[in-house]
């Protein structure tokens, strides 16, 4: 299966998720095909690494499948799936009281721990990246001799280290920044699977 198959069936059996929700999702899985072509991988690899789409739709409907495989379709055939708008709520009278826990859950454990550590990790990263204003000292340096006739060998050594040291912090700051970030979007796509019942609480 190559991508534009893989693609194409993902849609089809996406059918009953909402337009924006189906969009965002099959973009993450383009983007997986793009990071996989990009590392040499062909596109059947990709396809084969990622799991059949049927099996990725069933996971990311969750009650919204389950409601689609029990309609009257023709052999459950994806082409006939109805869309979002068409599909009627899976009938569990206790899904509203487990959202309701699973959200005060949640909230309890943001406020607890989620945000504190991220505002943590957050911190660390401006500071690495304030860090690396140190990479200036030759342009403090250099204004200082302009405008105040004032530079001596022992300055001109010490801005050059501090220019140094300010690149290495702003590489640093570079790797941190995208470690955070994938790290973060990781922790607020586990909030909404958990919200949405695909991933334990």
């Amino acid at each position: 299966m190559n991508k534009q198959q893989f693609m194409q069936t993902m849609a089809l059996y996406l059918r009953p998720m909402d337009e924006a929700e189906r969009s965002e999702l099959l973009a993450d899985y383009d983007q997986h095909f793009a990071l996989g072509l990009h590392e040499g991988r062909t596109e059947e690899e990709i396809a084969r690494e990622l799991g059949h789409p049927e099996q990725i739709a069933r996971e990311a409907l969750g009650d919204r499948y389950d409601a689609y495989m029990h309609a009257d379709l023709p052999a459950t055939d994806p082409f006939y799936a109805s869309t979002f708008k068409e599909m009627k709520p899976a009938s569990n009278p206790t899904r509203a009281t487990r959202n309701f826990f699973t959200a005060v859950g949640l909230l309890f454990l943001n406020l607890m721990f989620g945000i504190p550590i991220g505002l943590t990790l957050w911190a660390v990263w401006l500071t690495i990246a304030g860090m690396s204003l140190l990479a200036l000292a030759p342009v403090a340096a250099a204004v200082d001799a302009l405008f105040l006739s004032q530079l001596e060998k022992a300055e001109i050594f010490v801005s050059i280290g501090l220019f140094g040291l300010g690149i290495l912090f702003a590489i640093a700051s570079k790797y941190v920044f995208r470690a955070f970030k994938v790290l973060t979007i990781s922790y607020i796509r586990w909030n909404q699977k958990v919200m949405k019942g695909d991933a334990p609480a």
